[in-house]
C-alpha cells in the first residue's frame, strides 16, 4: 500500500503546509522524521545525532542547540535514524546503507527548506563519525562540528556491552536473555544486522577532513579525540579543539542530563561565525523557504504523523493512527520522567503502534522542558511532579479534541502516572485511566523533587532495617549513625510513611493527615465520576510504598473505590527495561484498554 492510500483511509487529513514554528517545524521524509529550524545565515547547519541511549539522553540538549542556532539567525535540521526515535525500522535491516541515504535526503531536505547551499555538519557520537565519512557526499561544507565522536566502531560496540552491564547493574536488573545483541543500553536495542556497519565505522579510515574548519569537542583525557585532532590537521584542516564539558553527566541519565548552557553557547558563537563568513555562500544563492508538510509515515498497520500544539506550537508530538477507522477514545502516553515522548526502552513508541494493530490511535508528546518540547517562559525551573504538567497534559486532551476524537485514556509511568492521575482528578473529559508504577498520589510541597528522583529507588525498608539493629535508633539520635544526604531523604520517606498510617487515628490535625485525607479525596472524586481506574506495578517496585502508605499492605483499602483495580506483574524493573517486561506490560495494557 502506498503512503497516499495509507492516507485515503486513515480518519483525519493531513495537514495543510504550515509557516516555520519558532520552536521548529515538525518534517516527514522517507521513513523518518525531523525538525526544522529556520533561518537567514547563508549557511544552514545538518544536525547528525547520536544513537540509542546516547541519544535518549541527548535529546533536550539536542532540540536546546537547535533552537539556539535558529535564534542566531542559523537554519538547521535535526532528525532520527531508521530504526531510531521515531523513525521506522525495516524488517530485517542489513548493514548502513539506508541511514546513509536518510542523511543525504535530509541534506537535500535542509537545503530545499533554507534555501543555502552550503551546510555545517554536527555529528555527536556516532554522528560526528558519520559526518566524517559522508562528508564529501554531501555537497559543499563550510564547516564541521564533532562532539565526542565514535573513533573505533568495533571497541564503541564493546563500549556499549559494558554500558549496558552498567546501566543494567545500576537499576538492579541482570542482563536481557532476550538481547542477541549484548549491547542495548536501558533497553534501546540497535538492529544486529546493523552491528556490523557499525563495527567498519572509525576514525583512522578517514582519508580527507570534512570541511577546511573544524570544531572539536574531545573528551578530557580521551586519546582518540587528541590523536583525530591531530589527523584532522594533517589533513589540511583547521582544527579547534575544546573540551567537552560536562560530557559524562549528559551521557549517565536522561533525566539528569540538562541542556550545557555554556557549552551550547560556545557551538553557537562558532557555527554562526564561519555561517556568516564570505565564503559560506555566494551573493544571492538564497531561495525562498520552500518546507513541505508534515505527512504522515507509513509503517506496517498504522501511519505516523508529528505535529506541534499547545501555545504558540510549544508542545511537541507524534500521533500514530491505524490504516482504517479509528476507535473514538484515543491513548495519551505521559513522559516518566526525562525520558522523551519515544520511551525507556523505547516503550512508548512499540506500545503506539500495536495499539494502532488494534484500531486505537495514540498520541505520545513531551511535556514542557523534555524532549522536543521547550520550556515555557514562565514555567517551573523543575516540571516534575509540578501543576504545570499536568497543564501540559490538558494542553494534550485538547489538542486530540482539535483532531476529532473523543477524551482520551491516559497511560502514564512513574512521574506520568502522577500527572496522569491528577489531570484525570482536574478534567472531567477523562473516562479511562492506567498508572503504572506510581510513586506519588499527591505531592508533600516539602518534600525536594529533587532528592525524590535521585534518592527514590533506594530502599526505604532497608533504612527500617538499619534502624531496627541494635542501637541503630540511638546510635542515629547521637549522631554516630551516618547516613547521608541518601539516608537523610529516606529518613524522611519512613517519618512520612509512619506519620500516614497515623492519619485514621490523629484524623487532619497533621500535615500527613491532610495529604491523606487529599490522596482518598482525589481518589472519591473519579469514583464519583466512575472513571475506570487501573493501577500496575512490578512485583517489589519502590512504589508500592506509595500504595500500601495510603490503602494498606496490598492495596487492600482499594476495595472500597469500585472504579478501581489492581494489576501485578512479576518479573519487571520499575522501567520494565527487558524485552520479556516489556512485552508483560504491553500485553496488560492490551487486556486493560483493548480486551
Amino acid at each position: 500500500m502506498t503512503a497516499a492510500t495509507a492516507r485515503m483511509h486513515a480518519p483525519r487529513p493531513d495537514p495543510a503546509p504550515v509557516s516555520p514554528s519558532p520552536f521548529g517545524t515538525p518534517v516527514t521524509f522517507g521513513r523518518s522524521m525531523g525538525v526544522f529550524h529556520p533561518g537567514h545565515a547563508p549557511a544552514a547547519v545538518l544536525m547528525l545525532g547520536a544513537v540509542g541511549y546516547e541519544e535518549l539522553c541527548l535529546r533536550a540538549t539536542w532540540r536546546s542547540l537547535a533552537q539556539a542556532l535558529s535564534e542566531k539567525g542559523v537554519a538547521c535540521l535535526r532528525f532520527d535514524y531508521p530504526g531510531q526515535g521515531d523513525a521506522q525500522e525495516a524488517a530485517d535491516p542489513q548493514g548502513l546503507d539506508d541511514w546513509f541515504e536518510t542523511v543525504r535526503t535530509a541534506a537535500e531536505l535542509l537545503r530545499h527548506a533554507s534555501g543555502c547551499e552550503r551546510l555545517i555538519l554536527v555529528g555527536q557520537g556516532l554522528g560526528g563519525t558519520l559526518a566524517l565519512h559522508l562528508a564529501d557526499r554531501l555537497g559543499p561544507v563550510a564547516a564541521a562540528v564533532l562532539m565526542a565522536p565514535v573513533g573505533n566502531g568495533k571497541r564503541y560496540l564493546r563500549e556499549l556491552a559494558a554500558w549496558s552491564r552498567i546501566v543494567s547493574d545500576r537499576i538492579g536488573i541482570g542482563a536481557d536473555p532476550d538481547d542477541d545483541t549484548r549491547c542495548a543500553v536501558a533497553g534501546l536495542r540497535i538492529a544486529p544486522g546493523r552491528l556490523p556497519g557499525i563495527a567498519a565505522l572509525g576514525t583512522a579510515a578517514v582519508e580527507r577532513a570534512p570541511a577546511s574548519r573544524v570544531l572539536l569537542l574531545a573528551r578530557p583525557g580521551h586519546g582518540g579525540d587528541a590523536a583525530l585532532a591531530d589527523k584532522l590537521t594533517g589533513l589540511g584542516a583547521a582544527v579547534t579543539r575544546r573540551d567537552y564539558e560536562g560530557y559524562e553527566t549528559l551521557t549517565t541519565d536522561p533525566t539528569a542530563a540538562r541542556p550545557p548552557v555554556a557549552t551550547i553557547a560556545g557551538i553557537v558563537d562558532w557555527i554562526a561565525e564561519r555561517a556568516a563568513a564570505p565564503d559560506a555562500a555566494s551573493p544571492g544563492s538564497r531561495r525562498p523557504l520552500q518546507l513541505p508538510p508534515a505527512e504522515g509515515v507509513l509503517g506496517d498497520g498504522f501511519v505516523e504523523r508529528p505535529l506541534r500544539f499547545g501555545p504558540d506550537g510549544r508542545l511537541f508530538g507524534v500521533l500514530c493512527e491505524p490504516l482504517g477507522q479509528a476507535a473514538p477514545e484515543p491513548i495519551l502516553f505521559v513522559n516518566a520522567g526525562r525520558d522523551y515522548h519515544i520511551g525507556w526502552a523505547r516503550v512508548s513508541v512499540n506500545q503506539a503502534r500495536a495499539f494502532a494493530a488494534r484500531g486505537i490511535a495514540s498520541l505520545r508528546f513531551d511535556a514542557s522542558g523534555i524532549g522536543d518540547s521547550p520550556a515555557a517562559a514562565d514555567g517551573p525551573e523543575e516540571i516534575l511532579y509540578s501543576q504545570a504538567q499536568i497543564d501540559d497534559v490538558r494542553l494534550a486532551i485538547d489538542a486530540l479534541a482539535a483532531l476529532g476524537f473523543a477524551a482520551p485514556i491516559l497511560i502514564g509511568r512513574c512521574s506520568g502516572a502522577y500527572a496522569a492521575f491528577n489531570a484525570a482528578v482536574a478534567d472531567a473529559r477523562i473516562r479511562r485511566l492506567v498508572i503504572v508504577n506510581n510513586e506519588r498520589f499527591v505531592w508533600d510541597p516539602d518534600e525536594s523533587v529533587e532528592d525524590a528522583i535521585r534518592y527514590s529507588h533506594r530502599s526505604a525498608g532497608d533504612l527500617g532495617a538499619t534502624l531496627a539493629r541494635r542501637d541503630g535508633l540511638r546510635r542515629l539520635l547521637t549522631g554516630k549513625l551516618r547516613v547521608g544526604p541518601a539516608g537523610r531523604y529516606l529518613l524522611y520517606r519512613y517519618r512520612k510513611r509512619l506519620s500516614v498510617r497515623l492519619a485514621p487515628v490523629l484524623g487532619r490535625l497533621t500535615k500527613h493527615g491532610r495529604l491523606r485525607h487529599e490522596c482518598h479525596r482525589r481518589f472519591a472524586v473519579l469514583a464519583g465520576r466512575e472513571v475506570e481506574l487501573s493501577l500496575i506495578y512490578a512485583e517489589g517496585d519502590v512504589g508500592l510504598a506509595e500504595l500500601q502508605t495510603y490503602f494498606g499492605e496490598a492495596g487492600k483499602g482499594l476495595a472500597v473505590y469500585p472504579n478501581a483495580s489492581l494489576t501485578m506483574l512479576p518479573d519487571a524493573d520499575h522501567n520494565f527495561t527487558h524485552l520479556a517486561a516489556g512485552r508483560r506490560l504491553l500485553d496488560a495494557l492490551l487486556r486493560i484498554v483493548a480486551p
